[in-house]
């Protein structure tokens, strides 16, 4: 059923629609969904309703809550709706072509829902005619200025056409990060993220301001684009939230390497600018997938026990193999004097044990030794290796820690690619020896920046662990209060049963 007196967008969002439902659909169910469409396309009708700060989001509530609504042939449901729009288009236009915009006015007429959830929008028949009746400003000549009139020259339909590409490319891209963004802020919560996004977000900004993207918009034909109408039935569903972003990451990218090509054609300089752009995406990328790995294997570690076998009042094995059966989820072997052959089949001693309670084992300091003993990671100081160089002895997979002492610290570490955080130290410590000392103000600092798996470190006992888990700790690490203890089984067991109320009471925040 083709619609002469429609414009391409309006037909298009209708022939869409169309094909989605059977003969027969609830009209409320036909009606919200046809104003995604309507707001999903480039057309006037799309404007209106962005300008008024409505997305997707705010309709699918509307469609989950809505009633029922009767059931209507879909023919002709859509005439009737068609018919009422065509009035207005008639009344309101020269040529009377019916647009996406008379479409909405004929939906707030047809369906008093639709009116009431526009009110809330201050959305309104009265306001909509007013933006469909404004005018463009003139433009304003000041007196004595020169003007020139110059002859199209060659290359007018190629400077067309890159502006297409530039809008296009350019819209993809900021509406990609938006996606991105609000699932980086409302779903893992995490603040360092989402202020690199924001970051990127205004580098762009600035960097197509210069490229002249004002001057793109007048080259826009939204209602002729093809590619709206090639729509993959893979992009019209999503199985899950992870699935959503790592979409739009791919469309940012790809957006991002457009504007970058077709940009050197303009200025070269500021397409550099898109370049890097693109590769702080990928890196934006690359730590969101670190950190949905490693929030599943690290999701029920909470206590880590640092093991030095000079430091333990019994034999490494009885300290570890009666922490292990207490609780503890994690095991450094901490060696820095060890022999290398010594340390290796000691190393491989503690995968035995570690393997047998399905605890987690990471090395200190020696990639090679944990891909050798096939542990599970590696753990590095600030002057140790760097998160690079480790990752290329001990492959993808392995988690690599860093000790930070400070946010800044925490922030180098995450985008070097650190899978886990040790964060102090926060109190004095009887394993290591410092002069500074981060304190519950760096904890604190952390559970409000950090979303990547993190242990509070240094003197932590379980006298003083409350105060650790005030300052907003989920997790802890520690070693001689275990270690040196004449009782190592009672230790492990009283530091799990105080951490497991945080792990209750905290665990939605806990990344």
């Amino acid at each position: 059923m083709a619609f002469l007196h429609l414009t391409a967008g309006a037909e298009r969002v209708l022939t869409r629609l169309r094909q989605e439902f059977s003969s027969e659909e609830t009209s409320l169910l036909f009606t919200w969904r046809l104003l995604q469409e309507l707001l999903e396309d480039e057309g006037h009708a799309a404007e209106i309703l962005r300008h008024a700060d409505i997305d997707s989001q705010a309709l699918r509530q509307q469609l989950e809550h809505a009633p029922t609504g009767n059931m209507v042939a879909i023919i002709d449901w859509q005439r009737a709706l068609v018919r009422r729009a065509d009035c207005l288009a008639i009344d309101s236009t020269d040529d009377g072509v019916t647009g996406t915009e008379h479409l909405l006015l004929a939906l707030i007429d047809q369906e008093p829902m639709v009116a009431r959830f526009f009110l809330e929008y201050e959305i309104t028949r009265d306001a909509i005619w007013q933006t469909l009746e404004e005018t463009p400003p003139e433009l304003e000549i000041p007196d004595g200025a020169l003007v020139q009139i110059r002859p199209a020259g060659q290359g007018t339909v190629d400077a067309a056409s890159i502006a297409r590409i530039m809008d296009a490319s350019a819209n993809r891209c900021r509406e990609g990060l938006r996606v991105i963004e609000d699932y980086v802020r409302f779903h893992l919560d995490d603040a360092m993220l989402q202020r690199e996004l924001k970051q990127i977000r205004h580098q762009l900004t600035q960097t197509l301001r210069h490229l002249g993207q004002e001057r793109w918009v007048p080259a826009r034909d939204s209602l002729r684009d093809v590619g709206p109408q090639g729509t993959l039935a893979t992009e019209r569903s999503r199985a899950s939230l992870t699935d959503v972003v790592r979409a739009n990451f791919k469309r940012v990218e790809e957006s991002l390497r457009s504007l970058e090509e077709y940009g050197k054609l303009i200025d070269s300089e500021p397409a550099l600018r898109i370049s890097e752009c693109r590769y702080r995406i990928y890196t934006v990328e690359k730590m969101m997938e670190t950190l949905l790995l490693n929030r599943q294997r690290l999701e029920s570690c909470h206590l880590y026990l640092l093991v030095t076998a000079a430091g333990c009042r019994y034999s490494p094995e009885i300290v570890i193999r009666n922490s292990l059966e207490k609780g503890v989820d994690v095991i450094q072997v901490r060696e820095k004097e060890m022999p290398d052959r010594e340390l290796l089949d000691y190393c491989r001693k503690v995968r035995e044990w570690t393997n047998e309670a399905k605890a987690l084992l990471i090395i200190n300091d020696r990639p090679d030794i944990a891909a050798a003993v096939g542990a599970d990671g590696v753990h590095l100081g600030q002057d140790d290796l760097d998160v690079a160089s480790a990752r290329k002895i001990l492959g993808g997979t392995g988690l690599i820690g860093v000790s930070t002492h400070t946010p800044d610290q925490a922030r180098a570490a995450i985008f070097d690619g650190a899978d886990y955080l040790g964060v102090g130290p926060v109190f004095t410590s009887q394993t290591k020896e410092f002069t500074e000392f981060a304190g519950l103000e760096y904890v604190q600092q952390a559970s409000e920046l950090l979303a990547v798996p993190w242990f509070a470190i240094g003197g932590i006992t379980p006298q003083n662990l409350k105060q650790v888990l005030s300052a907003g700790a989920r997790r802890v690490a520690v070693s001689s209060v275990i270690c040196q203890s004449a009782d190592p089984r009672g230790v492990t067991s009283e530091l799990v049963e105080r951490l497991r109320p945080a792990q209750v009471n905290g665990e939605g925040s806990v990344f």
